[in-house]
């Protein structure tokens, strides 16, 4: 294989998770606050129980409007409490409980060295799942890195999700790179699973703390921040890092 680029997953890989307890915490109080300011009539415990698993649910088709996805699952929440939230209302609402989850997120040390380093003679490229590619934009621009990427696909933009092989597409077109020319940086088995299935060799970024699990991607009233178990698979012959670093390796040869 002749390598000319690089794809990465965002969370979990370019930037490490915190205490996702709290994170979730502040997401949820944040949410409820917001929503009482707008005519909310309801226990916070009782609130709580209606969020639980709220990424997990299937998400509300697009409509006219273009919200995206994170503010239709917010509208439909609403409707289903009898609050009525307009477009002008959701999108504020989507920016600020993102932000209060993306607190305790930060960029792993080592990202921009390391892209630094590969954008000398590699296209890169970021393939990401997220439901507010709004929010991901101001991440990206807030950390300095936004211009190390030849490509930004975000879930939501696409409405394509990993582990569906047809997320990566977009990127390939977009930098017109072929699938036995990069490899793909991640840290989950929708990663893995993902690229494999696109014929993209996997990389899985195992680090031996914060490792992703249902706790960091969802809301969950029974998330008792224990530490999560090593979930990753073994059924596909990803080559296993501990550290961006090491991709360093990889790709100088």
């Amino acid at each position: 294989m002749h390598l000319k680029g690089i794809f990465f997953d965002l969370y979990g890989t370019l930037l490490v998770y915190g205490n996702m307890k709290q994170a979730w915490s502040d997401w949820l109080l944040t949410f409820y606050d917001l929503l009482k300011r707008l005519g909310l009539n309801l226990p916070k415990d009782a609130f709580a129980l209606e969020c639980d698993g709220f990424f997990s649910k299937v998400a509300p088709v697009g409509d006219e409007n273009g919200l995206t996805e994170l503010e239709r699952r917010i509208k439909s929440l609403g409707q289903r409490l009898n609050l009525e939230l307009n477009k002008n209302q959701l999108r504020p609402i989507a920016d600020t409980i993102a932000r209060a989850w993306q607190t305790h997120i930060t960029i792993d040390p080592d990202t921009i060295p390391v892209l630094r380093a590969i954008k000398q003679n590699k296209k890169i490229g970021l393939v990401s799942n997220f439901d507010h590619p709004p929010h991901v934009q101001n991440v990206l621009t807030q950390y300095g890195i936004e211009s190390f990427f030849d490509t930004i696909v975000i879930s939501g933009e696409v409405e394509v999700k990993k582990p569906d092989p047809a997320i990566f597409s977009f990127a390939l077109e977009q930098t017109g790179l072929l699938q036995n020319e990069v490899i793909y940086v991640g840290d989950t088995d929708d990663d893995v699973d993902g690229a494999t299935a696109a014929g993209i060799q996997p990389i899985l970024i195992a680090r031996p703390v914060h490792r992703t699990d249902s706790t960091a991607l969802d809301y969950q009233v029974s998330n008792n921040g224990t530490e999560p178990p090593n979930h990753f698979s073994s059924k596909n012959e990803a080559k296993v890092i501990k550290s961006l670093p090491e991709i360093l390796s990889i790709t100088n040869h």
